[in-house]
């Protein structure tokens, strides 16, 4: 099995248990937070 269907074989299996589904949350919370603050840097730099 090639290394990439492995991956993607385990990604799909960690999606489907809970702590998978879990951790894709934070993930996306996570990516969300730095998103706001890189806007938020950046509205602060135009300002000055």
């Amino acid at each position: 099995m090639r290394f990439s269907g492995y991956l993607s074989h385990t990604f799909a299996d960690l999606l489907r248990e809970e702590a998978g589904a879990s951790l894709m949350e934070y993930a996306i919370v996570g990516f969300l937070v730095l998103v706001v603050c890189m806007l938020l840097l950046l509205a602060l730099e135009k300002q000055s």
